[in-house]
């Protein structure tokens, strides 16, 4: 499959997956879906593969959802989130059970649907700099991708909802601290631990590992399918809504949205 969303290189047993639209700091659309879980089945029945790495190009790991996709099926009548919120959820599902190690390498921006992809992966070395939210509120819309059930079960009900309902930013350090991802580390040390964390998981015991991660998806991913369905029956009503419109627009034309709550 040729991608043109993402980048795809092998080296030295790493398969390095990279989001590939800098210009609008790679968000994720329905393309890039596909492509992603096209490279995640290669990366797992590719034996010379021993560790995965996800990163973003041009300095941020990802805004999340493609607002210009969004705008483009507002302008012609198209009601496609529901779709798209499930395909995203597919994505993050199969990402969990790829049986080889994957690391998430952030920096700069990282929001929205990126969040729920980073936290997929099973270790996530952020910069501590880096500015996170879970932005979906900001333009009328419920978490997706699985947000709501990874989020909920890694920091608890009470910091779900502020994140969620408040769509503020929050530090890659904070992120960190409250167990959103794995480790923060200062900007200059970035690539310097993403290495070591490489080194350790290639050389390691990849059928162990293979193991392990099966038996903790077992144990704490039972109800993800529906977790998935209720994203998406509520995401499909908020695309129906007058505020979403509203929000989808202003933010292109970079003014601050008026919601009627209708």
């Amino acid at each position: 499959m040729e991608y043109r969303f993402i980048l795809f290189e092998k080296k030295d047993s790493v398969g390095y997956i990279t989001l590939n639209n800098p210009e609008k700091r790679n968000p994720i659309n329905i393309d890039t879906h596909n492509e992603l879980r096209d490279c995640f089945d290669l990366c797992d029945y590719d034996e010379e593969i021993r560790a995965v790495v996800i990163r973003g190009a041009g300095g941020n790991f990802s805004a999340g959802g493609d607002l210009n996709a969004m705008k483009a099926r507002i302008d012609a009548g198209i009601r496609g989130t529901r779709q798209v919120c499930r395909v995203g959820a597919e994505t993050n599902l199969r990402l969990l059970n790829v049986k080889k190690p994957v690391i998430a390498w952030i920096e700069g921006a990282i929001t929205g649907a990126g969040i729920s992809l980073a936290m997929s992966c099973d270790f996530q070395i952020i910069s501590e700099c880096s500015k996170c939210a879970f932005s979906f509120v900001n333009i009328g819309f419920v978490p997706d991708s699985g947000a709501t059930y990874l989020v909920t079960r890694a920091v608890g009900t009470a910091r779900a909802k502020d994140l969620f309902m408040s769509g503020r930013f929050f530090s890659g350090r904070e992120a960190a601290d409250w167990g959103i991802f794995t480790e923060a580390v200062p900007a200059e040390q970035l690539e310097e631990r993403v290495g070591e964390y490489i080194c350790k998981y290639i050389n390691g015991p990849s059928v162990s590992y293979a193991g392990i991660k099966t038996m903790i998806n077992r144990a704490q991913f039972a109800a993800y399918a529906e977790g998935i369905q209720a994203e998406v029956d509520a995401q499909g009503e908020c695309e129906l809504t007058e505020d979403y419109v509203e929000a989808v627009t202003a933010f292109l034309e970079k003014r601050k949205p008026k919601f009627q709550g209708k």
